[in-house]
């Protein structure tokens, strides 16, 4: 506010006096006999602001400099003076003359705002805690800032203090449950972070994200039982919860009650509320435990994976992988698209969906979809013998052939491929008639296999 008047008085003085303004521009002031320490006042600090505003800091400190030697108790030399050194980076020349000028203006917010943030700015903790002191009648802002600061100090149990008072008088905040649960963690204070967690799911038991964040935790602090009777707590609150079984189940399986696991995991991918990531979750363990337990093969065949729970190249992968292995190819296939169609660029995936469309003889298939492919690798030798198995399984035996001659180019290695690769190569030429061709690729691929 005193900073406003007097530039307002700079104003006013250049427009009310004629000669002001070629006193300005000529860097003059009035002679000695007319001018007063008012006027000089008045044409430093407008001058100061004037150079401020250019960003010319030093010329600017040099004026205020004038300033304060005419006028010693005004605060709003010593202020902008500190905020000119602020801007600079020289604090200690910043912080003494805030403080002056708080000193001669106490009860002014915006010195005492500044002289806080300079600390800030410097990180320390324990200057700006008292510095904020003063402002915190002021914006509710500065009591969360109160909060970070006991943290970032050190002053954990004062942070905690803080928090309650803040939660009492204006409700739960995420924030501050945050950073008092990162108080937690830090101090390793387990047994203060259950009872908070515990106290808060008393409160507010209808809540589910309570009883979801005590038994994570829980879990975090490997405090098992606990965790378990938490879930099933849970399930007892809330009967027609769908997420309560995501948390069980996994509980049901460490503890062998294998058919409620079963159950939970049915609720969990049938649900029509529950977020993709959590079936997934859910179905994708289900689907290892089945690996290591294949008495309940069968369960998993009766799980259809809703198109909900396709939102992962994993998910569907995996259901690829189990379906080959069951020899139910079709479905098996129908994830391998989806998979693809996620991660087209997964070269496994593509080999391993030919080769699964080549046992089920879609030749067709096969030609279009490696003619895409090869496109985008024209380097593997399994896509140009898949396309050549194809093409000579349709009759199409020139075709078979020109395939491989192209890819021939894409030897680079002596291996079991360039084998199988010559060894194909050979069948055509013979097939062709072409004795002398074949004869000589089948020496290539005999003569690899003996140094191998």
């Amino acid at each position: 506010m005193i900073q406003n008047i007097y530039i307002v008085i700079c104003f006013s003085f250049l427009l009310c006096c004629p000669n002001s303004f070629a006193q300005t521009q000529n860097d003059s002031l009035p002679s000695s006999a007319q001018s007063t320490p008012e006027d000089q006042f008045q044409h430093y600090f407008y001058d100061a602001l004037m150079q401020k505003g250019i960003e010319n800091y030093s010329k600017a400190i040099d004026a205020l400099l004038k300033c304060g030697d005419l006028f010693p108790q005004r605060a709003v030399v010593f202020y902008e003076l500190g905020d000119l050194y602020f801007i600079t980076k020289k604090y200690g020349r910043a912080e003494s003359n805030l403080q002056k000028a708080i000193d001669l203006d106490p009860d002014n917010f915006w010195y005492k705002e500044k002289l806080y943030h300079l600390y800030v700015d410097q990180n320390d903790y324990e200057k700006a805690i008292q510095a904020v002191q003063p402002l915190l009648y002021k914006n509710q802002d500065y009591e969360q800032d109160l909060v970070n600061l006991y943290a970032s100090a050190g002053r954990f149990d004062e942070a905690l203090s803080q928090i309650d008072k803040l939660d009492q008088r204006l409700g739960y905040s995420t924030n501050r449950d945050q950073t008092r649960i990162e108080i937690y963690k830090q101090t390793a204070n387990q047994k203060g972070h259950i009872k908070f967690l515990k106290n808060r799911l008393e409160e507010a038991p209808k809540n589910a994200q309570n009883f979801l964040t005590l038994i994570y935790t829980l879990s975090q602090y490997n405090l098992k039982e606990e965790a378990f009777s938490t879930a099933k707590l849970f399930l007892k609150t809330h009967p027609k919860s769908h997420i309560a079984h995501v948390a069980l189940y996994k509980f049901y399986l460490n503890a062998k009650a294998y058919e409620k696991a079963i159950a939970s995991m049915k609720i969990v991918t049938a649900s029509n509320v529950l977020a993709p990531h959590l079936k997934v979750k859910v179905l994708s363990d289900f689907m290892r435990f089945v690996q290591q337990n294949p008495e309940y093969k069968d369960v998993l065949l009766e799980v259809q994976p809703a198109p909900s729970l396709d939102t992962s190249s994993r998910s569907s992968l995996e259901w690829a992988h189990y379906y080959e292995q069951q020899n139910q190819i079709d479905k098996a296939l129908e994830f391998y698209e989806k998979a693809l169609i996620q991660t087209p660029e997964n070269l496994d995936a593509i080999k391993a969906f030919v080769k699964l469309c080549l046992a089920a003889k879609q030749y067709d298939r096969v030609v279009v979809f490696t003619a895409t492919q090869l496109e985008l690798f024209p380097t593997q030798l399994e896509l140009y013998l898949a396309r050549s198995r194809a093409q000579l399984a349709l009759e199409q035996i020139d075709e078979a052939l020109e395939t491989l001659e192209i890819g021939v180019d894409y030897i680079f290695e002596e291996d079991e491929i360039t084998v199988q690769y010559y060894r194909s190569m050979a069948n055509l030429y013979k097939r062709k008639n072409n004795i002398k061709k074949a004869k000589a690729f089948t020496n290539s691929a005999n003569a690899i296999q003996l140094e191998q």
